[in-house]
C-alpha cells in the first residue's frame, strides 16, 4: 500500500460471500499462462552516476541497498545509456574523434574510448553487482558518434517546427557507417566486461524514430536497423552472449518491429517498447505482437514520470507496469533513476527537463525516495525472476490509460509456487475484493484495497 506500508492481510474463505455484500469478483484464470517474467528496474543515466559519487560512503551504501539490496526495492532489470543521453551534463559518445559536433571519421576505430564519462558509468554498475549480483542489464546507445551520421553531428540544432516538433531532416544514420557501428558497439560491450560489467542484451538504438535537436538524437529505420542486424551485428553480439532487442519506441508505430523481424529475426531475441506515444500508449500492440510472434520476449523498457504535481493521484508507474504486464511484457524500467531536486543533471538545449526518478539527492548525506520508488517496489520486490504471469478477469475498466475510473490486477506466480496479486486502484472508491484461482470451488481470498493505492498481495 502508501510507500509500501503493511495494510490488512486479506482473509481466506472456504464459500463466496453473501450476497448482500458489495464486492469486486477477481478471478485468476490458472489454465491461461502467459509469459515469464524477467523483472523491473530503472535505467542508469549519467545523472545518476555524478550524483551518487557525490554521496558519502555510508549514504552511497544506504541508496544502493535501498535500491538493489534484498531488503529493499531488489531490482532484478536495469537499462543504462551508451554514450550520453539527455540525462547528461556533457555531450559525448565512445569515439567522437574531436570536439563535439567537428569529430572526423575514424572507420578503423582507433580513438575509441569509453573516456571519463563512460569509465564512470561502467564501474558504478560495477559496484551495482555488490548488492545485486544477478541484475539483467540491457545497453542503449542515444546516437551514433557523429560522423557516422548524414548530417555529421552528434547534436543537431533546435528547430521547432509549426506543429510543436523538434525532428531534425538528416539527423539520421549513415548506413555506410554499417560495420563500423556495428564494431563500436561491440568495442563497447568488451569495453564494460573489461570493467567487470557483464551487459546481457542491448538495443541498437534508443527511440530509432526519433531525430530531435538539442540533445543526442538519431533517426534509425526499420529497413536499416534490420541490414545493420543481419549484415553486421548480430554476428558479434553472438559473438558475445549478448542478445539484440529491437526497436525501443513507442506503441504507436508498431510496424517497426515486424519490419526488423522479416529480415533479422534470426538474431532478434526481444522487442522493446515505451510508454510515450500520444494520447496514450496503445498496450494492445504487446497482445498483437504476442499472438503473431509468441516465442519472441516483449519489455517495457522506458517510461517517465514528468514534473508530477503534490496532491494529485500518480500512477504512471503503476499503470505502465501493469498494463505492458498484461499484454505480455516480461519486465519494465522506468526512465532516470536519480536526478537532484532540479530534474537534473541534463543537457541545456532540449530533452527531458523535468524527468523524476526514484532518487531525489539533495546532498552528500541526504537523498529522498520518491513515489516511483515505492511504486516500482510493489513489484520488484514481490514477483521473482521467472515468475509466471497469469491472466485475469477483475470488472475493470476498459485497459485504457485516458480513462479515470482504473481498477487492474495482475498475477504472478513465483518459482516457489507462491502467487503475488497487485492490483490499482484509481476507481474513486475503496474495492472489497474477492478473488478466487479457477479450478479452486472452496477457496476464496477477501480483502479491502483503499482507494487512490496500489496493493500487492502476497499467497501461497
Amino acid at each position: 500500500t502508501r510507500q509500501l506500508s503493511s495494510g490488512p492481510a486479506p482473509v481466506r474463505l472456504s464459500s463466496f460471500p453473501g450476497k448482500d455484500e458489495a464486492h469486486r469478483n477477481v478471478t485468476i484464470d490458472v489454465a491461461r499462462q502467459q509469459q515469464e517474467m524477467l523483472g523491473f528496474g530503472h535505467s542508469w543515466t549519467d545523472s545518476a552516476v555524478s550524483l551518487f559519487e557525490t554521496l558519502e560512503p555510508s549514504f552511497f551504501n544506504m541508496v544502493m541497498e535501498d535500491l538493489f539490496g534484498q531488503n529493499g526495492n531488489n531490482m532484478a532489470f536495469m537499462r543504462h545509456t551508451v554514450g550520453s543521453s539527455d540525462l547528461s551534463d556533457t555531450y559525448y559518445t565512445y569515439d567522437d574523434n574531436g570536439p563535439v559536433n567537428q569529430g572526423k571519421p575514424d572507420p578503423g576505430l582507433l580513438n575509441f574510448s569509453l573516456g571519463a564519462a563512460g569509465t564512470r558509468m561502467a564501474d558504478m554498475i560495477a559496484l551495482m553487482g555488490d548488492y545485486k549480483s544477478d541484475v539483467t542489464l540491457c545497453g542503449s546507445p542515444w546516437s551514433a558518434p557523429g560522423w557516422m551520421k548524414k548530417n555529421g553531428l552528434l547534436v543537431a540544432d533546435v528547430h521547432w517546427s509549426d506543429d510543436g516538433t523538434n525532428n531534425i531532416a538528416n539527423n539520421s544514420f549513415d548506413p555506410a557507417y554499417a560495420d563500423e557501428f556495428a564494431n563500436y558497439l561491440a568495442r563497447y560491450i568488451d569495453a564494460f566486461q573489461a570493467r567487470g560489467v557483464n551487459v546481457n542484451a542491448i538495443s541498437p538504438m534508443n527511440e530509432p524514430l526519433n531525430s530531435q535537436g538539442g540533445y543526442p538524437c538519431m533517426y534509425l529505420g526499420a529497413e536499416d536497423e534490420a541490414n545493420l542486424i543481419v549484415d553486421a551485428l548480430g554476428s558479434l553480439m553472438k559473438e558475445r552472449d549478448v542478445e539484440i532487442w529491437a526497436f525501443d519506441h513507442n506503441t504507436d508505430a508498431s510496424f517497426y518491429p515486424y519490419q526488423v523481424l522479416e529480415k533479422a529475426q534470426e538474431y532478434v531475441q526481444a522487442v522493446a517498447w515505451h510508454c510515450y506515444a500520444l494520447p496514450a500508449p496503445d498496450y494492445s500492440v504487446l497482445a498483437e505482437f504476442r499472438r503473431r510472434y509468441p516465442h519472441i520476449p516483449q519489455f517495457m523498457t522506458e517510461c517517465a514520470n514528468y514534473k508530477p504535481q503534490a496532491g494529485t493521484f500518480n500512477f504512471q508507474v503503476a499503470e505502465n507496469f501493469m498494463l505492458s504486464i498484461k499484454n505480455g511484457a516480461s519486465g519494465a524500467t522506468m526512465w532516470v533513476m536519480a536526478t537532484d531536486s532540479y530534474y537534473g543533471p541534463h543537457t541545456p538545449l532540449a530533452g527531458c527537463d523535468g524527468c523524476l526518478g526514484s532518487i531525489i539527492v539533495h546532498s552528500p548525506t541526504l537523498y529522498t525516495k520518491t513515489n516511483d520508488y515505492y511504486m516500482i517496489g510493489q513489484f520488484s520486490r514481490f514477483i521473482r525472476r521467472g515468475a509466471i504471469s497469469y491472466a485475469t478477469s477483475d470488472g475493470g475498466t476498459a485497459e485504457d490509460l485516458s480513462d479515470k475510473e482504473q481498477f487492474y490486477t495482475i498475477a504472478a506466480q513465483n518459482p516457489d509456487g507462491s502467487w503475488v496479486i497487485v492490483f490499482m486502484n484509481n476507481y474513486g472508491q475503496e474495492q472489497n475484493v474477492v478473488l478466487q484461482f479457477t479450478g479452486q470451488e472452496e477457496v476464496f481470498w477477501q480483502g479491502v484495497v483503499p482507494n487512490a493505492t496500489v496493493v500487492t498481495w502476497l499467497l501461497p
